[in-house]
Parts: C-alpha cells; structure tokens; sequence
C-alpha cells in the first residue's frame, strides 16, 4: 500500500485523466452557463421591447379613440348650436306669422264693425222710411 501511494505521489497532476476531463467539464460547463446567460438576456430584451410596443400600440389606440371621441363631442356641440339656431328661428318665424294673423283678425274685426256699423246706419234709415210711410198714410 506504501507503494501505491508512493506511486501515486510520483505521478504529476498533469498526467492525470480525471483531471483534464473534470477541466473539460468545468470549461463546457461555463461556456453552457454563459451562452444560457446570453439567451436569457435576449429573450427578456425581447420581451421588454414586446411589452414597450404593445404598450405604444395600447397608448396610440387610446389616443385615437380620445380624439376620435372629442371630434364626435366637437360635432355633437355644433349640431345642438345648429338645432338651437334654428329653433330660435323657427320661432321668430311662428311669432311673426301669429302677429300677422293678430293683425289680420284686428283688420278684420275692425272691417266687421265697420260694416256692421254701415247696415245699421242702412236698417235706421229702412226704420225711418218706413216710419214716415206709415204716418203719412
């Protein structure tokens, strides 16, 4: 047994296989770490600009919407200002035509004494007449 170890502690490291083939493993090793490390950081860069444009995408989207919605608003205040416009005109019209037509019923309200004023003055003058006739005779 003295011999074997002797033996053993006369055979350098660097003879040794287990020796190369543990540096062999631990320099594979590292190098699978390291192209793993890399492909990881990759694809997490890969996901974070992912996430970046659909967050622009979502940001664009909601801008559209809320400029689209403020146009609809925009239109919406315009036609309520047209609709009141013409309400206000509409009325101014209705009004002008109800004073038309007061002014015609007052004409003719006015017309009707006038004649009927006129008929009277004619039935005095047939009492009249007649009143003289029947005297007379």
């Amino acid at each position: 047994m003295l011999q074997t170890l002797f033996i053993l502690n006369q055979i350098p490291w660097y003879h040794d296989t287990f020796f190369y083939l543990f540096i062999g493993m631990t320099i594979l090793s590292a190098i699978a770490i390291t192209i793993m490390m890399k492909v990881f950081a990759r694809k997490t860069a890969e996901m974070k600009l992912m996430q970046q444009q659909h967050v622009a995408k979502v940001d664009n989207v909601r801008r559209e919407q809320s400029d689209a919605m403020e146009r609809i608003r925009q239109e919406m205040v315009k036609r309520e200002e047209e609709r009141g416009r013409q309400w206000m005109e509409s009325e101014k019209e209705t009004l002008h035509v109800l004073n038309g037509v007061s002014t015609l019923l007052d004409l003719s309200d006015k017309i009707g004494r006038v004649e009927s004023d006129k008929i009277m003055k004619k039935l005095e003058e047939l009492q009249t007449k007649v009143e003289k006739l029947t005297k007379v005779e």
